[in-house]
């Protein structure tokens, strides 16, 4: 089990989760992600100031393929290492690494229910998804309201630890040497994930970025309250 004063994060729990996520119901959770976010936050995407930062966090990051061995290889990764790096670094790995647990476990959920009931899928563009009409109904179903603002929540913090590491004056310094060490211990793979979402983060101005985070925080808020009902405060 990861533990320290900030999350804890067990990985007997990860695995289970992740032996599951090439199930193709999962599979179509995840498009229904995807649609949403294209649909939801389709300036962004057709920004192209914006689009890779969109394309990295709205999908790529979603992407099921080799994630099993890319999460089991994240968390190896941070075990070995942990001890090296500050805590300040620590917080945001584990923070991130916990937002990938809950957000594989929540999915799951609703993949569960929509394989007992497929009565909430549709299929249009070459592609399964949640029938839109129905998805609060599913969310409502599977997921209490505490889980998915939690998840929100991380997402919001680790959007703007990126911003952080990628404006960071040491960070160009400092991708070669960490290149370098992950191809030695075997993760270049998983080294690659992250310098993709540092390279989408780079280019990205302070006030570009203020606005697009703002923007998700205020259109996710509006979509859990629509769900669940009810006001939602996030901090």
């Amino acid at each position: 089990m990861l533990q320290s004063s900030f999350i804890t994060i067990d990985p007997a729990f990860l695995s289970p989760v992740l032996a599951r996520v090439v199930d193709p119901y999962h599979q179509i959770i995840i498009n229904t992600h995807v649609r949403r976010f294209r649909q939801t936050y389709v300036e962004y995407f057709q920004d192209p100031k914006t689009q890779a930062l969109a394309d990295y966090f709205f999908q790529e990051i979603y992407t099921l393929e080799g994630k099993e061995e890319r999460d089991k290889l994240a968390v190896k990764t941070y075990q070995r290492f942990k001890g090296m790096l500050t805590a300040k670094s620590r917080e945001r790995i584990e923070k991130l690494l916990y937002l990938n647990e809950i957000t594989d476990s929540l999915d799951f959920t609703m993949a569960q229910i929509i394989r007992k009931e497929p009565k909430f899928i549709v299929h249009a563009d070459g592609l399964d998804f949640v029938d839109f009409k129905k998805l609060a109904s599913l969310y409502r179903k599977a997921n209490p309201s505490k889980e998915r603002v939690n998840q929100l929540e991380l997402v919001l913090v680790n959007l703007e630890s990126f911003f952080d590491l990628s404006k960071h004056p040491l960070a160009p310094v400092i991708i070669r040497p960490v290149s370098l060490a992950a191809r030695a211990v075997g993760a270049l793979r998983l080294f690659r994930i992250f310098e993709q979402g540092y390279n989408a983060t780079k280019p990205i101005s302070k006030e570009v970025f203020f606005d697009f985070t703002a923007h998700v925080r205020q259109n996710e808020i509006l979509f859990l309250e629509k769900i669940y009902k009810k006001r939602i405060k996030i901090p």
